[in-house]
């Protein structure tokens, strides 16, 4: 081929490469104006693949109602989902991912505690919204203005357990053993002042492996305490195995675990050794009170085929409460959605959302006792 055909070539192909990008930008500027776009952030893979689904498949249940009904100002809202794979490291590449490439003001998520600590900080330099629906960890509090939750934190949590051994069944000490992040060390503190303030006794405490396999060296010390009973601030992985373990070894101390562990996984893990042991989840609101708790739990069982477990009502509840912001905002980025947030009231299945300055929120943890390999509410408010 002569000088002037490669020319030719080189024309044509740059040309079409103009093409290409023109139609792209077209194309996206076209989409921008039908649909406003959120991220969504959890573990859909791995350990914790289990909790990505429960707040996927309520973050997508919202996602239908609140289109059916017109979307945010009529244009439609969607949701970009990213894999944190429950680890921080993923969670913090996630969020840049959204709000960088995908340029999203918002983003629902991520279930972790320590998966939102770590992206915090680059929330509040790109000031793009953190909406969490299950991170409970108390140092959220002063994680930045903007990053939210719909589920109270660990203090309260805490509170609501220290109160019911020590008050409610009588309990005197106890062993604490925690996952060993920062959801399970801020519980442990919390949970330790709580008792001792009450004046319960602690007579030892160790951490724990996340999704630890075996844990009868932290057991051992355990049985030789005889404590009253154990709080485990753990999730279903490490607790599964903690209770059963704990009945290969002969413990009869009772167990009272945290929200972590509120999971029907649980019972896979730890078989008939679940029985008798107490839990402590957020807790649904007042079906009697509030019409959003039945219709929530119907739309769900339609839309799934199943019970939906409080963990998906509160994304359900953290996806409304975003569009409801979003539809508020003066401008659809991050500065406005946080300004929106902070002056939002809205009542779901959860119960009541309403922010402080910190971005908290105020709900009741309800206390579940294993019964027959399901959890059963014991009391609906602490």
């Amino acid at each position: 081929m002569n000088s002037k055909g490669r020319l030719t070539w080189l024309i044509i192909g740059g040309v079409a490469v103009i093409i290409i990008v023109i139609v792209l930008i077209i194309n996206t500027l076209s989409t921008s104006k039908t649909t406003i776009t959120i991220g969504a952030i959890s573990p859909f893979s791995g350990d914790g693949a289990n909790y990505g689904k429960a707040a996927r498949t309520a973050i997508d249940l919202a996602l239908e109602e609140i289109n059916a009904e017109g979307g945010i100002d009529g244009k439609k809202l969607t949701v970009t989902y990213e894999d944190d794979k429950g680890n921080p490291k993923d969670a913090l590449s996630a969020f840049k991912k959204l709000a960088s490439i995908d340029k999203v003001p918002a983003i629902l998520g991520p279930f972790y505690s320590s998966n939102v600590l770590a992206c915090a900080p680059t929330a509040e330099k790109l000031k793009v919204v953190l909406l969490t629906g299950t991170a409970t960890s108390d140092n959220i509090r002063n994680a930045g203005e903007y990053v939210f939750r719909v589920c109270p934190s660990n203090d309260e949590q805490a509170r609501t357990i220290a109160n019911f051994a020590y008050k409610k069944l009588g309990l005197k000490t106890s062993y604490i053993l925690y996952r060993n992040v920062d959801y399970g060390v801020t519980l442990r503190d919390k949970f330790e002042k709580a008792f001792k303030e009450l004046g319960g006794s602690i007579v030892g405490m160790e951490g724990v492996a996340p999704d630890a396999k075996d844990i009868r060296a932290q057991l051992a010390k355990v049985k030789a305490s005889a404590p009253d009973f154990i709080f485990a601030a753990v999730h279903y992985a490490e607790g599964g195995t903690l209770l059963r373990q704990s009945k290969e070894l002969g413990i009869s101390s009772v167990i009272m675990g945290t929200d972590g562990g509120f999971d029907p996984q649980l019972f896979k893990i730890a078989g008939n050794a679940a029985e008798g042991s107490y839990w402590v989840t957020i807790g649904w609101g007042d079906e009697s009170s509030n019409p959003a708790v039945a219709k929530f739990k119907e739309a769900y069982k339609k839309k799934y085929g199943e019970e939906p477990g409080v963990y998906s009502g509160l994304f359900y509840d953290a996806t409304h409460v975003l569009a409801k912001a979003l539809s508020a905002a003066s401008k659809k980025d991050g500065p406005s959605i946080q300004k929106a947030l902070l002056k939002l009231k809205y009542e779901g299945p959860t119960g009541i959302t309403e922010f402080d300055s910190f971005g908290d929120v105020q709900k009741p943890f309800t206390i579940y006792r294993v019964k027959n390999g399901e959890f059963t509410p014991l009391q609906e408010k602490k």
